[in-house]
C-alpha cells in the first residue's frame, strides 16, 4: 500500500509541474478555444495547418457566421485567435485561424503568395488543386460538415503578410464564398496591371510579374479581374505604418516601385487598381479607409484605434478588451456596417 500511495504522489507531482498545452481536438470542434492538426484536404495533407478557432460559448452554432483570421509573418494562428476572441465571444461570431509553419513547406512562396508558383520570381504555374489558397475554402467546408453550420459564406481578415494573402486570395480565386474581406497593412501587392510595374525612368520592375503584378499569369485576363474588382475588399491602413524601406533594396525592385512605406503602397496600390478598373470599364466595389494613429499592429487594425489594452494574457495568447472597439476597425467594417 504505502508502495502504491508513493506512486499516486509521484504522479500527482508530475502532473502539477507539467506545463499547460493549448487545448487540442483531433478532428473535432468544441466551443471555446481550441486548435486541430489539418489534413482533410487530400492534395495538401502532406502540407498540415495547425487550425486555431474560437467557437463562442453560448448561442447556435448552425447560424453564426464565420471569420477567417490571417496571421502575419510571426506564424502564429494562437496571436491571431486572440485578437478576435472576446469579440467573438461578445457578438456571436467564430474564429477560424489557421497557422502555416516554415516547417510544413509555408514559406513566403507558400503562404503570402499561395503557392501559386513553383517559383515566386520565375513564374511557373502549379496545378491548381495545390495552391495553399485551395485549402481556405477546404476548412470552411470541413467546419461546415463537422459543425452543422449552414453560412453559405465566411468573412476574412489577414494583417501584414495575412492582408498580402487575403488580396492575392480573392484575385486567384474568383469562386470563394467570401462576403466582406478586410486586407490590412499588406507588405505590398499583386498590380491588376498586365502591362507590370515600371520606375518612373522606365526600367522593368524585378521580378517583372507575380507576384507583384499580374503579368505573364492567367491573372491577367478579364475572367480574374472583373470578379477581382467587384469583391467586397476594404484595405485598411494604419495612418503611422510609415517604416520605410531600407537603402539597400534597389530602384528596380517591384516593392520599392510600389511605395517606400506601407502606408503610401496601400494609396497607390487601391487609385491605380481603380483607374484600371475604369479604364477596362468594370465595377469597382473596393474601400480604402485609415485607422488614426495606429502603425503595424494587427489589434488596433481589428478595434480601429491606437490604444488597446490587454485584457489578459495566457498561454501565450493576448486577449483584448471589448470595449476599446473604436468603430473604425476591421470588427466593425465586417460585423457592425
Amino acid at each position: 500500500m504505502t508502495m502504491i500511495r508513493q506512486l499516486f504522489l509521484t504522479i500527482a507531482v508530475l502532473l502539477c509541474v507539467i506545463p499547460s498545452l493549448p487545448a487540442r481536438n483531433e478532428g473535432r470542434f468544441s466551443r471555446g478555444g481550441g486548435m486541430m492538426v489539418f489534413t482533410a484536404y487530400e492534395p495538401m495533407k502532406a502540407h498540415p495547418v495547425n487550425l486555431y478557432y474560437y467557437i463562442p460559448t453560448q448561442g447556435n452554432i448552425k447560424k453564426m457566421r464565420v471569420l477567417f483570421s490571417m496571421h502575419g509573418a510571426e506564424r502564429n494562428g494562437r496571436l491571431q485567435r486572440g485578437v478576435w476572441r472576446n469579440l467573438a465571444e461578445e457578438y456571436g461570431f467564430i474564429v477560424l485561424a489557421p497557422e502555416f509553419k516554415h516547417d510544413n513547406g509555408y514559406l513566403e512562396n507558400g503562404y503570402q503568395f499561395g503557392w501559386v508558383s513553383e517559383d515566386p520570381e520565375n513564374f511557373k504555374l502549379r496545378p491548381r488543386e495545390v495552391w495553399t489558397y485551395q485549402l481556405i475554402e477546404a476548412i470552411f467546408d470541413y467546419f461546415k460538415a463537422s459543425t452543422g453550420n449552414t453560412s453559405e459564406t465566411y468573412d476574412m481578415f489577414g494583417h501584414s503578410a495575412g492582408g498580402q494573402f487575403v488580396h492575392r486570395f480573392l484575385l486567384a480565386m474568383p469562386e470563394a464564398r467570401v462576403g466582406r474581406a478586410v486586407a490590412a497593412n499588406p507588405g505590398n501587392y499583386t498590380y491588376p496591371d498586365e502591362r507590370g510595374l515600371y520606375t518612373e525612368s522606365g526600367q522593368p520592375a524585378y521580378p517583372p510579374g507575380w507576384p507583384f503584378s499580374v503579368k505573364g499569369t492567367p491573372f491577367a485576363s478579364d475572367d480574374y479581374l472583373a470578379p477581382f474588382f467587384s469583391r467586397d475588399l476594404v484595405i485598411l491602413i494604419g495612418s503611422e505604418d510609415r517604416e520605410p524601406l531600407g537603402p539597400d533594396i534597389p530602384e528596380n525592385s517591384a516593392i520599392r516601385i510600389q511605395g517606400l512605406t506601407r502606408y503610401d503602397r496601400a494609396w497607390k496600390f487601391y487609385n491605380a487598381s481603380r483607374d484600371i478598373a475604369l479604364r477596362k470599364g468594370m465595377r469597382f466595389n473596393w474601400h480604402i479607409l485609415e485607422v488614426p494613429g495606429a502603425g503595424h499592429s494587427s489589434a488596433q487594425m481589428v478595434h480601429g484605434q491606437k490604444n488597446v489594452r490587454n485584457w489578459r494574457i495566457k498561454d501565450d495568447e493576448r486577449v483584448y478588451n471589448i470595449k476599446d472597439a473604436a468603430g473604425r476597425g476591421a470588427f466593425s467594417l465586417i460585423f457592425e456596417q
